[in-house]
């Protein structure tokens, strides 16, 4: 059974589906936030480096690269198309974390130093809950955000809404 089994495991869990036109998501845990970055039109997520983490860019999104001029960050915040595969990798940069949305019967370890490959196809429009489902420290209670599942068109206007926002000048 072992030798049936772990191919098929691997096939499975290792090896993310061959879509097109995925919304590429990266899910980065750490105490007590999730942040979430999405490419932006040009299909590509900026490269991070850890050298650049800093409380106004908690990813280390490298924003001197061209691949990260539109790419969006949120905290604790992720919205999805309906109908539409979402390819996600999910990171850790301290300890273990359990992204978990009970909803889309979702549960995955973030282990610092791996890169964890996910996806999913939301099949109903709704707000859901975002847990930390692994004990990660004092403040673990707080660890939690919210998945909105709209229509492709409210997600469209969305990004692009956040896109403008992003690249408004600072007021300060």
């Amino acid at each position: 059974i072992v030798f049936y089994a772990l191919p098929v495991w691997s096939k499975i869990k290792i090896s993310a589906p061959v879509v097109k036109d995925p919304v590429l998501i990266e899910i980065v845990a750490e105490q007590f936030a999730w942040s979430i970055h999405y490419a932006g039109p040009d299909g590509k997520l900026g490269p991070r480096k850890a050298g650049l983490v800093h409380f106004s860019n908690p990813i280390g999104l490298d924003l001197s690269d061209p691949a990260s001029a539109d790419d969006i960050v949120m905290g604790n915040e992720m919205r999805l198309p309906i109908g539409r595969t979402a390819v996600m990798k999910l990171y850790s940069k301290d300890v273990i974390h359990s992204f978990f949305i009970p909803e889309f019967r979702l549960k995955q370890d973030a282990v610092p130093g791996l890169e964890i490959p996910m996806w999913v196809e939301p099949t109903r429009i709704g707000k859901y809950e975002i847990a930390c489902a692994q004990l990660c420290g004092l403040g673990h209670f707080r660890m939690r955000g919210f998945v909105t599942v709209q229509t492709a068109e409210e997600f469209q206007k969305w990004l692009e809404e956040q896109i403008a926002e992003q690249s408004a000048p600072d007021p300060f």
